[in-house]
């Protein structure tokens, strides 16, 4: 028997230092959420502890009676605090206000001075016998007063009240919340159960009080879920605070890739209730995201845009897929998220479709919608490169309207600008994709062909010569046509140059219209007819 009374005791003060210890490290963190509330809880709980050993260990009952008296002090302020931390740790800190915390920590004042005037009224002990059994102090007989049955409805209340709040906080959070609040309720039960216990006297001929034994067992389970489980450096209340109220959506899931966690824009993203999506697969929930999952599973980190709605009403999503470390450690655990983008990527396609239009306005011939002077030398850039690359040559045709001046004058500037966008489409017609035509000048059209040789370029030349000849334009009563003169070259690369190639087309145009006009002229003295 001495044995286990020395084991009793030992468990006291041994769950006593234990919470000191723990009180002290929450202080050391009190910048954290409900450190400080924790930090009380616990030295109320090794002022219980410590008081109720004193009474165990006191060797008269007078000594026993003088401990039993502060024993309840440390209760009271436990149940203070505990209520006000759990409100925090779950969420609900906006209850924590100044008229509840002052309720709640008036108790313990308004109940010691209740004990302490017990003699005078009896309202909350009647009566207490003691009288040594081993080494310890038992406890013969009690008689609870009315205001002792209040004092422990009022405190089996707030307790069943705290374990409601964290449990329903579990339900749904994932791995390290849910582990984090069952080393709570598991540490809340012992202390509950055996206060039962001893106040309705359930194990007849029991003279030493379960309760020490049950708040060690608390106090323990409780510096188990805060130096393990890191309870006072990840507070789920953040999630209540920044999760619960961030515009990005969030999702996590577990290492089977099922839902164990959302928050409400993730909810409303996804348009279904809590309870449909938690505990589902990622890939019923939204099937978008498998090939996604699937990647994030060879990197660390993927950045991806998802689009999808109907045509009219499409949505974009920056999602970001990243391990959820805990402690430093991958346990499998993912967090997506998802941000919003519709309206920049609506933003960045408009500014494209501008960009584009801006683009074509400044490369393109405003009248003839053909390209303008301004892009031949972006295409020569390009076409250059590309030749010397793959060796083939690059042919020129500049074409020239004859006698142009004599439509202006005779029929009008409006007929001349029909007669070059009439001519502009049979340039454009006859030549093929691939092929790039450019008003070069006033009434000057370039021809560039690529990969094409002086032959087949002077046939195509020759081609729309005959073509604009025999095509007419009808303009009001009149019926105009015209002619042009063509001169052709070509760019060999390794033989001359891109610009020498231009300037030799226009110096072989001079020879077509020096030739008597309407005919084409090449650069380069070759037979054709091979």
């Amino acid at each position: 028997m001495i044995f286990w009374q020395t084991v009793y005791v030992v468990i006291i003060f041994f769950a006593a230092l234990i919470s000191i210890v723990a009180a002290f490290y929450a202080w050391r963190h009190r910048t954290q959420t409900g450190a400080l509330l924790f930090a009380g809880m616990m030295l109320a709980v090794a002022e219980w502890l410590i008081t109720s050993g004193c009474v165990s260990l006191s060797q008269t009952p007078e000594q026993a009676r003088w401990w039993v008296d502060p024993r309840y002090f440390g209760l009271t302020a436990m149940l203070a605090f505990y209520i006000a931390f759990i409100l925090q740790y779950t969420g609900h800190g906006k209850w924590v206000n100044k008229p509840r915390l002052f309720f709640f920590f008036s108790i313990p004042i308004v109940t010691q001075i209740i004990i302490a005037t017990n003699p005078l009224h009896h309202l909350f002990l009647i009566d207490v016998g003691f009288s040594l059994d081993g080494i310890l102090m038992g406890i013969d007989s009690v008689v609870y007063g009315p205001l002792f049955w209040v004092h422990t409805v009022y405190s089996y209340l707030l307790v069943m009240l705290g374990v409601f709040l964290i449990v329903r906080m579990a339900v749904g959070s994932f791995r390290l919340y849910r582990s984090q609040a069952w080393f709570m309720v598991i540490g809340i039960i012992p202390p509950l159960a055996a206060s039962v216990i001893d106040a309705f006297l359930l194990i007849p001929g029991l003279r030493h009080p379960l309760a020490p034994i049950g708040f060690a067992v608390m106090g323990l389970c409780f510096a188990g879920a805060m130096f393990w489980h890191k309870m006072l450096e990840i507070v789920p209340v953040a999630r209540s605070i920044v999760v619960e109220s961030m515009s990005d959506a969030m999702i996590v899931v577990d290492i089977v890739d099922k839902v164990v966690d959302i928050n409400p824009s993730a909810q409303r993203f996804l348009g279904l209730e809590n309870a449909l999506i938690i505990g589902r697969p990622i890939g019923e929930v939204f099937n978008q995201w498998n090939d996604l999952l699937m990647w994030a599973e060879i990197k660390s980190d993927v950045e991806s845009e998802i689009c999808f709605g109907p045509p009219d009403n499409e949505r974009y999503f920056d999602i970001r897929i990243s391990p959820l470390k805990i402690n430093g450690k991958n346990h499998g655990e993912r967090i997506i998220i998802l941000r919003d983008i519709t309206q920049r990527k609506l933003t960045e396609i408009q500014i494209k479709v501008l960009q584009d239009k801006f683009y074509e306005q400044s490369i393109s011939d405003p009248l003839t919608g053909l390209y303008n002077r301004r892009f031949l030398k972006e295409i020569m850039q390009k076409e250059s490169g590309r030749a010397q690359r793959e060796s083939h040559s690059v042919c020129f045709a500049i074409l020239d309207i004859d006698y142009f001046k004599q439509v202006n004058d005779s029929y009008g500037h409006e007929a001349g600008d029909l007669a070059l966008i009439h001519l502009a489409g049979i340039l454009s017609k006859l030549t093929r994709v691939g092929d790039y035509v450019f008003r070069y000048g006033g009434e000057e059209f370039l021809i560039l062909l690529p990969a094409t040789s002086l032959k087949a370029a002077f046939q195509l030349s020759e081609r729309c010569r005959q073509y604009i000849e025999n095509s007419t334009l009808n303009y009001v009563e009149h019926k105009i046509m015209m002619t042009v003169s063509l001169g052709v070259a070509a760019y060999l690369p390794g033989k001359n140059e891109f610009e020498s190639a231009l300037k030799a087309a226009d110096a072989a145009l001079y020879k077509a219209k020096a030739n008597g006009r309407n005919c084409v002229f090449a650069s380069d003295t070759i037979d054709l007819k091979s």
